[in-house]
Order: structure tokens, then C-alpha cells, then sequence
């Protein structure tokens, strides 16, 4: 399938204490994170993410902790400057499309919401579930949501041709940052799925008004 490469060994001496980190708790570095690298910020987050929750703590002294969080500062100061991110509102979108395949009633409120905030349109909103047939949205923004729809189920639905409609529109760097979001919220279905969040009242509402005629309902997560 034609997808992302993991960087070359000369790329990734950057980040070399991290994978020797990596190496070192798990015996060897994982092609996924040599894949995140190229957004090093989502690599370093992941990195502490990880290290939070399934870290060897035989093997990661404070000082390697403090040394990854300056460094994942500074990565991450450096992406938020990046001038071709992708539109925070599709990222959005995508979020929304993949918490519907995943089921994620409180997710589903949540990034309709963000959606509205971050200038996507009401038409577009009302109409996200149709959104492969709706002229509500361009090419680009099919490419996106047909990915982040296919990439949220499970078992995972992304194909070759995913990744031939992306590359029309999207950079590499654009591209990890789409599979991210999916992941992203990969975590937050499971949690919020899982412990039955509480859905707070302004979700509730945008739900409600946006998604309402498409048969979303809070489920268990009324609280």
C-alpha cells in the first residue's frame, strides 16, 4: 500500500536520545515513531504520552523526562508556526467523521462543536454525514473525511486509494497530521466510551442542533 515512509537514519539524528530511550525500553524503535517524526512535535508528545503509561521506570530517570519535555517544547512551539497546517476546521471535521465510525456518541458532540467554532459552515455541518455525496464540500475536503471515516473503523478501512486522493491535495507533513487527528481520537473514543463521560451542556446543545435530524443521541453519556 502506498503510504508514509519512516525517515531515513540520517534524519532521525535529531531525535536520537529519544529512540535510544525507546530502544532501550522496548529493544528495539518501532517504524511508527520513526514515522512521527517527521512532525517531531507529535512524536515527542507520543513519546511522553507513552512513557506516562506503559514507561519502564527502570529506564526513564527524571532527567531523561525533563530532557524530552524542553526538547517537545520547542518541537512543538515550531509545529504551531508551521504556516501549512491543515484548516483547523477540517481537522475538525475529520475528528468527527472518525469518532462516527468508531461510535463515539461523546466525541460526536464534541468536534461538531469545535467544527461551528472553527469556521466550518452550518450547511456543511448539518450535512456532514453525507458528506461523500453532499456538494456542500470540495474534493479536498472529501479526500479528508473519506480518510479519517475509513481510518476510525474498525478493522481499519484505509486503502491505496485513500492515499492517491490525499496526495492530489495534501502534503506528507499534511497527511501525518490527518492520521494523527484520527489517532488522537482513537484515544478519546476509547476513554470517553469506556468510563461513560458525562456529556457537558454546550456539546449537548451543538449536538442537538447540528446533528439532531441525523439520529445522533447522547446515550450513556446523559450522565
Amino acid at each position: 500500500m502506498s503510504t508514509i515512509k519512516p525517515l531515513s537514519p540520517e534524519k532521525l539524528k535529531p531525535f536520537k536520545f529519544l529512540l535510544e530511550l525507546v530502544e532501550k525500553n522496548m529493544g528495539f524503535v518501532p517504524n511508527s515513531m520513526k514515522t512521527m517524526a517527521r512532525i517531531p512535535g507529535i512524536m515527542g508528545s507520543f513519546g511522553t504520552l507513552g512513557a506516562n503509561i506503559i514507561g519502564n521506570s527502570k529506564n526513564i530517570s527524571p532527567l531523561i523526562g525533563i530532557k524530552l519535555a524542553i526538547k517537545n517544547m520547542g518541537w512543538t512551539a515550531k509545529n504551531m508556526k508551521r504556516q501549512d497546517k491543515v484548516p483547523l476546521y477540517l481537522k475538525n471535521l475529520v475528528s468527527h467523521i472518525s469518532s462516527k465510525a468508531a461510535g463515539c456518541l461523546y466525541c460526536q458532540a464534541h468536534t461538531i462543536g469545535e467544527a461551528a467554532h472553527n469556521g466550518a459552515s452550518t450547511e456543511q455541518l448539518e450535512a456532514i454525514w453525507e458528506f461523500e455525496t453532499s456538494p456542500l464540500f470540495d474534493a479536498k475536503e472529501k479526500a479528508a473525511l473519506a480518510f479519517g471515516f475509513a481510518a476510525g473503523c474498525v478493522p481499519n478501512g484505509v486503502t491505496a486509494d485513500h492515499f492517491v486522493e490525499l496526495r492530489k491535495h495534501f502534503s506528507e507533513d499534511q497527511i501525518i497530521e490527518l492520521g494523527a487527528t484520527v489517532a488522537l481520537f482513537g484515544f478519546l473514543n476509547r476513554w470517553n466510551d469506556t468510563f461513560a463521560t458525562q456529556l457537558e451542556p454546550l456539546p449537548i446543545a451543538n449536538a442537538e442542533k447540528y446533528l439532531a435530524k441525523s439520529g445522533w443521541e447522547i446515550g450513556k453519556h446523559k450522565g
